[in-house]
């Protein structure tokens, strides 16, 4: 467990720093840390109503790497049409307000797009999809998109493990940025350029007890083999693909041992 480094940026801001954080720790890896899936236990959740992937009609071949390929706003108006663009939308976190482009809004098939510092409309820098709620209070999970290695929300965070090949790292739960990946540790999704964050939608925090859930909340750092968080078990809420910003290798080095000193020891 380790203090988180996390609190002060949103997670927009959060992802290039784990963008730098990965591109200079790409080939680190944990000793002993290669993890399979316990399949073993099974966990009966009750569960808010969700709306999913599997229980919605879903458009096929719709990838996340797509919309980054358009590069620019004109390209985005080429490839999805002028009427399912639209350029300007302020969006508000916990962590302030931000200028978006949000191509099919107010829709299921809803992505967020983030622009280059410096080059608004001209450079794509990020593309999110994230967990909508309904007016009648369904969480919906539903969004058609994925990655090109078929990530999607909804996929439950052991399937993620398998897809990485080995644990990884993601921040406590219940605040803005709980259950963000701090990083793949080495694992195959290192080099893909994507980011996930991880949430619990049941009624009872996934069968855990409080004092369970409480220990694996809050601006820390852990492992997802720690027991609480495999019993938990979260579902993807939200993803995101990028391109890697351009940094120097000192201002890289630099920001990774901003990180690692305010990190406890395990």
């Amino acid at each position: 467990m380790k203090t988180s480094s996390l609190n002060f940026i949103s997670f927009y801001k959060y992802t290039f720093l784990f963008i730098v954080t990965l591109f200079f720790n790409a080939c680190s890896t944990k000793p002993n840390q290669e993890s399979k899936v316990d399949s073993s236990v099974i966990i009966t959740k009750t569960k808010k109503e969700i709306i999913t992937r599997n229980s919605t009609e879903k458009s096929v071949g719709m990838f996340l790497e797509d919309i980054l390929a358009c590069v620019s706003f004109d390209g985005l108006v080429k490839k999805y049409g002028e009427a399912n663009v639209k350029k300007e939308v302020m969006i508000e976190t916990g962590e302030g307000q931000f200028k978006v482009t949000k191509l099919f809004p107010d829709t299921e098939k809803e992505v967020e797009i983030y622009w280059k510092d410096g080059k608004e409309y001209q450079q794509i820098q990020d593309v999110i999809v994230r967990v909508r709620f309904t007016k009648d209070e369904k969480t919906d999970l539903s969004s058609p998109w994925s990655s090109k290695d078929g990530i999607h929300l909804g996929m439950p965070l052991s399937e993620i493990v398998q897809l990485n090949g080995k644990t990884f790292t993601i921040t406590g739960f219940g605040w803005d940025l709980g259950g963000s990946v701090v990083s793949w540790e080495g694992g195959k999704l290192a080099n893909k350029n994507i980011n996930l964050r991880f949430n619990d939608f049941s009624d009872n925090n996934g069968g855990l007890t409080d004092a369970e859930f409480t220990a694996i909340s809050g601006q820390l750092e852990f492992d997802v083999l720690h027991a609480s968080i495999k019993k938990l078990n979260p579902l993807v809420d939200q993803v995101s693909v990028f391109i890697k910003p351009e940094i120097s290798k000192d201002l890289g080095q630099k920001m990774v041992k901003e990180v690692e000193a305010k990190q406890v020891k395990k």
